[in-house]
């Protein structure tokens, strides 16, 4: 018997060898790096097969799964040139987002239409006093502006069309009256009006971006030029035109030339029409033709794309009922409690200034009139905030907002017209100027502004309401136009004069040529002194600052 325990047969490998029971995989072949050394007994020539498990224990190898499922080839991403990272993509320009540019193709009409403003400005344009220059240098923006409409194959709303009538009807004031002061209001207005018109738009937010929307389109308006004239370089045809152009001015220079030379009335003519071309005249004609070249370039910019104003699409957030009805009812106690212990003072006029002892006109329109239009301007912005934030879902919270800013609205009327009455009865006593005018025509409007707001509480819809006040400011200004302002000053002055024999002749000689027609019931010597001061410098006016109310004048002397 052997001294070794009794083994169960082990597997044989293929060279007859036994493996140990660990070793039941097949056996892995390492060669060795150096010669194996062999057996005496046993020579072998093969490379010697070492069991995994006579070198290390190793885990037992767990049973083969299921191949794995191939995944599908990813496609291969471009590569920028050059290698790298690649590039961030361009921030778009400001206001690109909500205002885009228009396309390439409106830039030469929009370049044409500039040329055509700043040229009209340039030779029509009178800076030093008003005329008909004004108007002609309107009709001839609107119609380089016209051509521009008809590219962009818009719709034009029937308000841009009324703002553009008023603009016109605005600047027409220039060549009728010839007071400074009006013609700077109307001025500045007919371009309120030309913005409306250019950019459209009825709210509030809208009238805002208008304010701004010509001037910030000039300057975006430059590169889009550059760019879309060089795309849409004129061919032939346009070079053509040009040539066509230059050879017809040249015929106008040298026949005109010598026409002026063959007859002194026809040169006349023609300097009276053409001013001379001095370094002056040269330096104010290419500031002009920038000016209203680049205000022109802007306003074909924003007609081609205006700016888009977004509606509101969230829910407007409101107050409480007591959160907003509290102070507007406050607001309206104290109203009532101001008008009843003024009763007297605000609707007296003469007859109270008579019968209170120390009392004078001056004090008594002076005596917080001042505060009474304030008062007036800022109860507007108060009942505008209640209408945005007061609840309106059921039928109380509509009835209640109706009652509390309808009562606010009516007392606030009733101190506007006791502001009219304090002005009314202190113009009576010493006389009209151009201020105190002014500031009953403000009166009137604001009453009248009043009288919308009530109108729009009514059914609580108030969306025409902001086109309606800017509406009646020009239709206010434009009415005050109609009634020569300053004849009217002279009129009620010449009056008191033949009451109280009192004129302030100083200033009736400050005012313009509208006044002259008032001044026919004036003694001969001051009327005279007056008249020489009024039409002094007539005559070194140029056809750009002929008015109706100058040519009169020139004839009345």
């Amino acid at each position: 018997m052997s001294d070794k325990p009794s083994q169960a047969p082990q597997p044989a490998d293929p060279a007859g060898r036994e493996v140990t029971p660990e070793a039941t995989a097949e056996p892995v072949a390492i060669e060795s790096p150096e010669p194996a050394e062999h057996s005496e007994s046993t020579p072998d020539t093969e490379p010697k097969a070492i069991p995994v498990g006579a070198a290390a224990t190793l885990p037992p190898m767990q049973p083969m799964q299921s191949p794995p499922v191939p995944m599908a080839p990813i496609a291969p991403q471009p590569w920028p040139a050059g290698g790298g990272y690649p590039l961030p993509q361009p921030v778009p320009p400001m206001f690109d987002d909500f205002w885009p540019r228009p396309g390439l193709s409106g830039a030469p009409v929009a370049l044409l239409a500039a040329l055509i403003g700043g040229a009209a400005a340039a030779v029509f344009l009178p800076l030093d006093s008003p005329g008909i220059g004004w108007p002609l240098v309107g009709l001839t923006t609107a119609a380089g502006l016209f051509l521009v409409g008809r590219k962009a194959e818009k719709k034009v709303h029937i308000g841009q069309l009324c703002w553009a009538s008023v603009a016109l009807l605005l600047l027409a004031v220039c060549a009728f009256r010839a007071a400074g002061w009006l013609i700077t209001l109307c001025v500045l207005t007919a371009a309120v009006a030309g913005m409306l018109a250019v950019s459209g738009g009825r709210s509030v937010r809208a009238f805002m971006i208008a304010a701004i929307a010509i001037e910030v389109a000039a300057f975006r308006a430059l590169p889009w030029t550059v760019r879309g004239v060089r795309q849409h370089a004129p061919g032939k045809g346009g070079l053509r035109l040009v040539a066509s152009l230059v050879v017809a001015l040249l015929l106008l220079v040298v026949f005109g030339a010598l026409f002026a030379g063959a007859d002194d009335n026809f040169a006349n003519l023609v300097s009276t029409v053409l001013p001379s071309l001095d370094e002056e005249t040269f330096f104010r004609w290419t500031l002009v033709f920038a000016f209203f070249g680049f205000a022109a370039l802007g306003a074909a910019f924003t007609l081609l794309r205006p700016p888009e104003v977004a509606e509101r699409t969230t829910e407007v957030k409101t107050l409480r009922r007591l959160e907003w009805a509290l102070p507007i009812g406050l607001l309206v106690l104290l109203f009532a409690a101001f008008i009843a212990v003024q009763s007297t003072p605000m609707f007296g006029g003469d007859q109270h200034v008579q019968h209170t002892e120390r009392l004078t006109y001056a004090d008594y329109a002076r005596s917080g009139f001042w505060q009474l239009m304030v008062v007036t301007i800022l109860t507007l912005p108060i009942i505008g905030a209640a209408a945005r934030w007061a609840p309106k879902n059921t039928r109380f919270d509509r009835n209640l907002l109706r009652g509390l800013v309808g009562v606010l609205a009516v007392l606030t009327l009733l101190i506007v017209v006791s502001a009219l009455i304090r002005m009314w009865t202190y113009q009576d006593a010493y006389g009209y100027t151009v201020m105190r005018l002014l500031v009953m025509c403000c009166e009137l409007w604001l009453g009248v502004v009043y009288l919308l707001v009530i109108a729009a509480g009514v059914r609580l819809r108030a969306n025409w309401l902001p086109t309606a006040v800017v509406g009646t400011a020009m239709a206010a200004l434009l009415a005050l136009a109609a009634i020569n302002p300053e004849g009217l000053i002279a009129e009620r002055n010449i009056a008191r004069f033949q009451a109280t024999g009192k004129l302030d002749d100083w200033y009736l000689k400050g005012l313009s040529t509208d006044a002259l027609p008032a001044l026919r019931n004036l003694p001969d010597p001051q009327r005279g002194d007056i008249i020489t001061e009024i039409t002094y410098g007539l005559d070194d006016m140029t056809w750009r600052s002929w008015n109706l109310s100058h040519q009169l004048a020139a004839a009345q002397r």
